[in-house]
């Protein structure tokens, strides 16, 4: 059982391995998890954003984690969340970035370097590419 302070990461991506593998991770490391399938699923849900995160996939089903990060951006409690993808170049990245994404990620990606940018999205700290500063990318 999770301790009250412990922080929370939500999961959003379509890859059940995926969310199972994310699932592990932050539990093993003290975080509470909840895995969502889809992005209407994720906004459907109840849920306490105060100290959490968001970590979503960019190609969902039919909303995908760009239009989710959009909606996640414009609520009261502005929930950090870090786009993960395995197929997108530099536009998305960018896009994402200027939509107000915390970080973004490219599969494979170090599973630990993820878990240390949650912690940072949680403190609210600088916003991160890759596990490096994010400040100084190109927004459009």
């Amino acid at each position: 059982m999770s301790d009250a302070a412990d922080p929370t990461v939500f999961v959003v991506d379509d890859d059940a391995s995926l969310r199972f593998a994310l699932q592990r991770l932050f539990r093993s490391s003290g975080w509470s998890v909840q895995t969502f399938s889809s992005a209407e699923e994720f906004l459907e849900q109840p849920r306490d954003d105060a100290r959490a995160c968001l970590i979503a996939d960019v190609h969902l089903g039919r909303m995908s984690g760009l239009e989710l990060l959009a909606i996640v951006v414009r609520t009261p409690a502005a929930l950090p969340a870090i786009l993960i993808t395995g197929f997108d170049g530099g536009v998305t990245e960018t896009e994402a970035l200027r939509l107000g994404a915390f970080a973004f990620f490219r599969k494979p990606f170090d599973a630990f370097e993820l878990l240390r940018c949650a912690r940072r999205a949680v403190e609210r700290g600088t916003p991160t590419l890759q596990g490096k500063p994010a400040a100084n990318l190109p927004r459009s």
